[in-house]
């Protein structure tokens, strides 16, 4: 499914009402009407509720007044708190207005904290909360009594319905503009916006509904460079084995890192990678950490390099290094390799002249962050899957700043330096290098757990060996990754999940999309 951000959306309604003649009025009467279904069918019968509808005075109030309406009609008892002006208000708007006053339903201006103060014991009694305040065309903080009053809406505590999307998201980044409200349900429209998928607008969002109000197919179907990634849309792209495969059809895999004390994050690589179909998967780390690989995971192939004192990989390992990179048809570095400065020079060295794709992992990244230079220009597959502390060190933009647009940063890294990202976050996102964006929909907060990183390493590895370019392997694992955390948190709680359990999970989130259960 496409997402747009405020301008593409506004594209769309233009098309609408221009091109396909459909009046503006339709298409406000049918957001409403889609609302309260939405409503409906999450809270049963609506006869009996008492409702208090915030209304703005752009679009989304005009939404807002429908709402009303079609409430009154079904026996509800509503209110409108109106904020704008009757002056100010669209055409449409002010039709809708006017019929929700002719319906009989009480309408209060609202527009300062003195008539909140006045009108309180009103406000306050209700059983849900409709928003149609601000809508998708937010592109400032919210100030004043405007961010006032969300914080009281915040603070009602009632089941509370956004229409379109929470007032005080930025729908095009996701961030909160000072504050927003927390919503139950947001029913959107046409195509999900950016800011209603992506932390921190997605934790305002609750229950996400996109409601068909009647635009024309084409224009919602019209290519887009944001998706967001269900299971219809990852199926096709998993792997496929030819029933004639062998073992060297899925690899060989190369994952170099480990370091004193990091082990075994080289250990859940390789056991990943392995889950998620790698044929081969040699672990290369240094000497001295042989036997804990080898104790680690029976299946991997154990290859040692030479090390330096303090026990990291050393540069002369670089020979055997390229050896070993010459005979695989994927090379992951990073996991457990560590931040030894030595070794960080070999890092750089070996991502400028290693020929194989590429899947650059954790002090990997931090390694390159700081020279990017052996990015630029290499010719050939690489794919990077930092989180956002990592993506704060390789751009220099600080961890708040990225936060504040991620789709922007990870947009203008991946031109840049032409290779693909997994920016890892609460909702991960893959990049690639003509900048698309992938916005991803599985996954929770215990997947939150040391290792958990090393594991999306292996199985993006493993999707390559089967002849995956890196931005397409990288989706297809992002989702089976947080597919696979799911499937946990039927059977233990977000506390309790670990990055070993993930790997058990991985084959069985693969088999699950196969057959359309995931």
């Amino acid at each position: 499914m496409y997402l747009v951000n405020r301008m593409e959306m506004k594209e769309i309604e233009k098309a609408a009402t221009g091109k396909f003649r459909l009046p503006a009025g339709i298409l406000m009467e049918n957001a409403g009407i889609n609302v309260v279904e939405a409503m409906t069918v999450e809270l049963g019968p609506l006869s009996s509720k008492r409702v208090n509808i915030f209304c703005g005075q752009g679009n989304n109030g005009g939404d807002g007044f429908v709402v009303a309406r079609h409430l009154k009609s079904g026996g509800a008892a509503v209110r409108v708190f109106f904020t704008g002006e009757y002056g100010k208000l669209k055409e449409e708007s002010k039709m809708n207005y006017d019929t929700a006053a002719a319906y009989g339903i009480d309408i209060i201006s609202l527009r300062s904290v003195e008539d909140l103060r006045r009108y309180e014991s009103a406000v306050m009694s209700c059983d849900i909360v409709v928003d149609a305040l601000i809508g998708t065309g937010l592109n400032r903080d919210l100030e004043g009594f405007m961010a006032n009053l969300v914080v009281y809406i915040n603070l009602m505590n009632k089941y509370t319905v956004a229409v379109d999307i929470p007032s005080g998201i930025d729908s095009d980044s996701a961030a909160i503009r000072m504050v927003a409200v927390y919503a139950s349900l947001t029913v959107t429209f046409g195509l999900p916006k950016i800011g209603l998928t992506l932390y921190p607008g997605l934790e305002y969002t609750g229950k996400l509904v996109v409601a068909d109000i009647n635009f024309p197919r084409e224009l919602l179907a019209t290519p887009r460079n944001s998706v967001l990634m269900t299971r219809e849309i990852v199926r096709p792209m998993l792997p496929y084995r030819r029933p004639n495969a062998n073992k060297g059809s899925f690899g060989p895999v190369l994952i170099i890192g480990g370091s004193p004390g990091l082990t075994g994050a080289v250990v859940l690589s390789v056991r990943a990678a392995l889950r998620a179909g790698a044929g081969l998967v040699t672990a290369a780390v240094p000497e001295g950490l042989i036997e804990s690989v080898k104790a680690g995971s029976d299946e991997g192939i154990a290859a040692w390099l030479k090390q330096n004192k303090a026990g990291f990989i050393s540069a002369d390992a670089y020979p055997q290094i390229m050896e070993l990179a010459s005979k695989s048809k994927v090379v992951a570095i990073g996991p457990g390799i560590g931040r030894d400065t030595e070794t960080r020079e070999l890092i750089r060295k070996l991502v400028r002249d290693i020929k194989k794709p590429l899947v650059i992992d954790a002090d990997a990244l931090n390694a390159l962050s700081e020279d990017k230079t052996c990015l630029k220009n290499s010719g050939k597959d690489v794919i990077l899957t930092p989180h956002i502390g990592e993506m704060s060190r390789l751009t220099g933009i600080s961890i708040e700043d990225i936060i504040k647009d991620k789709p922007a940063v990870l947009r203008s890294f991946t031109r840049e330096y032409r290779v693909n990202v997994i920016l890892k976050d609460g909702r991960s996102m893959v990049g690639d290098m003509d900048g698309n964006i992938y916005v991803n929909t599985t996954g929770n907060s215990g997947m939150a757990t040391p290792g958990s990183g090393d594991v999306l390493t292996g199985v993006v590895a493993a999707f390559m060996a089967h002849n995956m370019e890196s931005a397409r392997a990288g989706i297809a694992a992002n989702f089976i990754h947080g597919a696979a955390g799911d499937m946990l948190l039927e059977v233990v709680s977000e506390e309790g999940i670990i990055a070993g359990d993930i790997i058990e999970y991985v084959p069985r989130a693969i088999k699950a999309l196969k057959k359309q259960e995931a």
